[in-house]
């Protein structure tokens, strides 16, 4: 295996002088630390952890910093999963399921949720140890299994009621759009996450940290988010009885559809009891299938507009609708106050009932349109060679990203705030390419030309260091092409311009 001899330098000689000599830079490249990486979490171990398939024992530490970040552990996985799912959508001639453009939309967020994380950790883990240092009422033994029973029931119901309140408290909502905004349903799905949602989420929480020791609840809030991985996929029908009491695929399908009897329904993490309890479970009917989106239908990748303009429509545009006849939709003070607290569709007059903190709708239907048909997605065509361009940088992205989760805790900060640039410019520039924005190759021409810029600090030199020639060349190939390709647009345009305005000075 590769990892033999790149965690062993004085091996690397030997392995490579025993059949023939190589470059060292050549010797680098087969020992590169992003494959050893990525072979070394593909692991049983890790696939378990990916199923929940876990015991007390291997999950019971004494201290926070104990716990591993395992949503980096199981990303091989992942990533793996996707492939062999798009292969037998492809295969068994579900290709209409996925989309390059939707699903690396779908992964970016992903990774703009982890980097607003802290080390990995959820936002809830501050408030969390605060309450538990100051206000528990018992604590129980972080080593007991009994204990670690506990927190798999009251953490899945805390992500019950958490999910419910996103989803019906407007506020919340805003934040929480993007991951319902993909008009498909597959694996890739799952990434699609919102940037600051845990802060809808922390609130209930944080509930059990008067009695549930904070490492095991970290363990459980880390595992019920990489359970949820499975529930997104088209691929899979019923599990039977298994259904009776755990979430599936079939259940989830109706989470994410916006026909109107799936609206607000089946929001259970890795249980769907709590559905059944409450009343908002709902079967997937085979005769009215869901159509996956939002009521009103996004039509852009632009990551950061994804992520944030339901939040800032509901903040400063909801209260201000008027009616046809001009007047305010919402007149009163407490009007507009409710239009940001109340259900995201709630209208003066609609009858709503408390559940726990916050207001749900009577009618989960109500304001629904029917489904449009033929049901037309968003997907501007582009190129295959532009696709392959895409394709091959999102994989080269993934790599740098690995590692930046891996290195994370060592940066500084303004290492980890150039970095961070760097992904959000690379999220926005594929974004502008399939939203077939005019600017998308000015853009793409500086995120490559600001890598470049980036790696050679302190010294030219650094460029072409072996560990870094796999992201180097093709960043050096990627801007020379775009520049090139912008100086020939520019010189078009300046040409174009030229005659215009030439004919607006020969009619004057």
């Amino acid at each position: 295996m590769f990892s033999a001899a790149a965690s062993s330098p004085m091996l690397l000689p030997a392995v490579v002088n025993s059949s023939i000599t190589m470059p060292a830079w050549l010797s680098y490249i087969l020992t590169d630390p992003s494959m050893e990486l990525l072979c070394s979490r593909l692991s049983l171990t890790n696939l378990r952890h990916a199923l929940y398939l876990i015991s007390p024992y291997e999950t019971a530490f004494h201290k926070l910093e104990q716990v591993p970040n395992y949503n980096i552990q199981v990303c091989a996985w992942w990533a793996l999963l996707i492939a062999l799912e798009f292969t037998l959508l492809s295969l068994s001639g579900h290709s209409d399921r996925f989309a390059l453009n939707d699903s690396m939309c779908s992964v970016f967020a992903g990774m703009l949720s982890q980097c607003f994380k802290f080390g990995g950790r959820a936002v809830a883990i501050f408030g969390y140890v605060w309450v538990w240092d100051n206000f528990r009422l018992v604590e129980l033994p972080y080593d007991s299994p009994w204990t670690w029973i506990l927190c798999f029931l009251t953490q899945d119901l805390a992500y019950y009621f958490g999910h419910r309140a996103i989803h019906e408290i407007g506020f919340f909502w805003g934040v929480h759009t993007i991951h319902h905004s993909s008009e498909y349903f597959n694996y890739s799905t799952s990434f699609r996450q919102a940037a600051i949602q845990d802060a809808g989420l922390a609130a209930h929480d944080i509930l059990q940290a008067f009695f549930i020791p904070p490492p095991i609840f970290l363990v459980h809030r880390y595992f019920s988010e990489i359970f949820q991985f499975w529930m997104h996929s088209s691929l899979f029908n019923t599990f039977g009885p298994f259904g009776i009491l755990f979430n599936t695929p079939s259940h989830h399908r109706v989470h994410h559809g916006r026909n109107a009897y799936c609206i607000d329904r089946n929001y259970g993490g890795v249980l769907i009891i709590w559905d059944r309890m409450f009343g908002t479970f709902e079967a997937e009917r085979k005769d009215d299938p869901p159509v996956y989106g939002l009521i009103r239908p996004e039509r852009s990748f632009n990551q950061l507009w994804l992520q944030f303009h339901a939040l800032k429509e509901l903040l400063c545009d909801k209260w201000r609708m008027k009616d046809e006849k001009g007047q305010s939709v919402f007149p009163k003070c407490t009007d507009k106050l409710k239009a940001l607290l109340f259900p995201p569709a709630w209208l003066p007059g609609a009858k709503v009932r408390l559940f726990f903190h916050w207001a749900s709708l009577d009618d989960h239907t109500f304001a629904v349109p029917p489904i449009e048909l033929p049901v037309q997605r968003y997907d501007p065509p582009i190129g295959p060679c532009l696709k392959a361009y895409c394709l091959g940088h999102l994989l080269i992205l993934l790599c740098m990203f690995m590692h930046f989760e891996q290195d994370r805790s060592k940066l500084g900060y303004l290492n980890f705030t150039m970095k961070l640039a760097f992904f959000i410019c690379s999220m926005q520039a594929f974004g502008a390419f399939f939203d077939k924005k005019p600017y998308a190759s000015f853009l793409e021409t500086i995120r490559c030309l600001g890598l470049i810029a980036y790696y050679a600090t302190p010294t030219i030199k650094d460029i072409f260091r072996p560990s870094r020639i796999f992201i180097t060349v093709p960043f050096i190939a990627s801007a020379i092409a775009w520049a090139v390709f912008v100086l020939l647009k520019t010189v078009v345009c300046l040409r174009s311009l030229k005659f215009k305005v030439r004919r607006v000075q020969k009619w004057c």
